[in-house]
């Protein structure tokens, strides 16, 4: 299992790279809607929805409400903060749930129409966010490739302390593995890689610098609500994984998981500390 998970992030890690620095961003967007198309379907299927053609049209929906909202933005400039608030005070609204309901009968996904909901405002946000990112950096992909890093980084140092020093189980009733010990290593990583890359990257300096430090910060704290999420939806669903398209990681969902919530609060975060450098 091991084996398969490294030889597919070696394959899979470089593509990307590769993917962002030498396409356009029309291809980009393709390639999003590709990955946001597989994670629809297996999303779909731990909603309930066992049939090809009932599992075919949730995607064919979704992706449509995708290419609404990238048509839409562009023309109504303004509408990106109202759409990302949205979608973050939706992560916030999931935080809640996950820290307050611990009975799994209850709350968010318990129906089938929560969970098909659910998989809009998860992936839908995901991808509108992701795409701005690299149409609003003048130095595209810089600020989409340092949040891959942000959450790679977050959750392998989560990992390591977790398995070092994790005592106190965060959440035992969706992911009995995760630690509070984890996420504070999983946050310390992500501030020390959000200082260095904001003083030598971006130059940044004092205010702007916290800021940066403290966004980057939240976004960690965020990428683990979303992976989080989609536990609970798999335990809801009775599967370890979301599918098995990539071997050794299970599905889609389960690789991008803790990007459905960090992409949008940093696209958020990242549109007011701009106008606070400006």
């Amino acid at each position: 299992m091991l084996k398969q998970r490294i030889l597919t992030a070696v394959i899979l890690v470089p593509l990307l790279v590769a993917a962002l620095f030498y396409l356009s961003l029309p291809w980009l967007t393709l390639i999003f809607a590709v990955v946001m198309a597989a994670a629809a379907w297996e999303w779909a299927g731990l909603s309930g929805l066992r049939h090809f053609a009932a599992r075919l049209a949730y995607v064919a929906c979704l992706l449509l409400f995708g290419v609404l909202g990238l048509n839409l933005i562009p023309l109504h400039p303004d509408l990106i903060v109202s759409f990302l608030g949205a979608a973050v005070l939706w992560w916030v609204w999931a935080l809640v749930e996950l820290i307050s309901r611990r009975d799994l009968a209850r709350g968010m996904f318990t129906t089938m129409p929560g969970r098909i909901v659910g998989g809009f405002l998860v992936l839908v946000p995901l991808w509108v966010a992701a795409v701005y990112l690299l149409a609003a950096d003048d130095e595209s992909p810089r600020v989409l490739l340092f949040l891959f890093v942000l959450v790679w980084v977050a959750d392998s140092a989560a990992y390591f302390t977790g398995s070092l020093l994790g005592r106190t189980r965060l959440a035992p009733h969706v992911s009995p593995g995760k630690t509070v010990e984890g996420v504070v290593g999983g946050v310390l990583g992500v501030v020390l890689l959000a200082w260095l890359c904001g003083t030598i990257l971006w130059k940044f300096e004092g205010m702007l610098l916290a800021m940066w430090t403290g966004l980057s910060a939240v976004t960690a704290l965020f990428s683990v609500v979303g992976d989080l999420t989609e536990s609970k939806l798999k335990r809801i669903a009775g599967v370890k994984d979301s599918g098995r398209l990539l071997p050794g990681h299970g599905g889609v969902l389960d690789r991008i998981d803790a990007l459905t919530s960090a992409v949008p609060v940093f696209a958020l975060g990242a549109i007011f500390l701009l106008k606070f450098d400006a």
